[in-house]
């Protein structure tokens, strides 16, 4: 699966994960006699990974340097699993909305970093105090 960075048109300053080839469909799935979800093939978990410039240069650095790191709505675990012989995965997941999380090799996630900060380095900060909806966890 090969991610991408997608710019919010609605709301400034405000970025997604998405795979970089899907369908572009939308259902609403019932998991439940009263509870539904919207499903949307471009997610690369169950939940949009999404969130403010600062926090995508964080997961593409966390990616880079094989670390964690965890905001409100969007997260990424890049730690090398010591008991995987055939190279490690990494995990992307929204704290407040996932499920499950979504798995992609190394070599996809150090492309997407690649692209994170290439877009985003020396783009200004329309949201230089945080966004207001969600804040780091560390």
């Amino acid at each position: 699966m090969n991610l991408k960075l997608v710019k919010n048109d609605s709301i400034d300053g405000w970025y997604t994960i998405e795979k970089a080839e899907h369908g572009n469909r939308m259902t609403t799935v019932m998991d439940g006699p009263n509870s539904g979800f919207l499903w949307y093939s471009g997610r690369v978990c169950d939940a949009d990974v999404e969130g403010s410039r600062g926090e995508m240069l964080a997961i593409a650095k966390a990616i880079v340097e094989r670390k964690r790191v965890s905001f409100k709505r969007c997260a990424v675990d890049a730690r090398p699993d010591p008991d995987d012989d055939f190279g490690s995965v990494v995990t992307f997941w929204s704290p407040r909305n996932s499920r499950m999380r979504g798995v992609v090799d190394v070599g996809e996630a150090l492309e997407l970093a690649e692209q994170i900060k290439h877009e985003l380095e020396d783009v200004a900060d329309s949201r230089p105090d945080g966004d207001g909806l969600c804040g780091a966890k560390r």
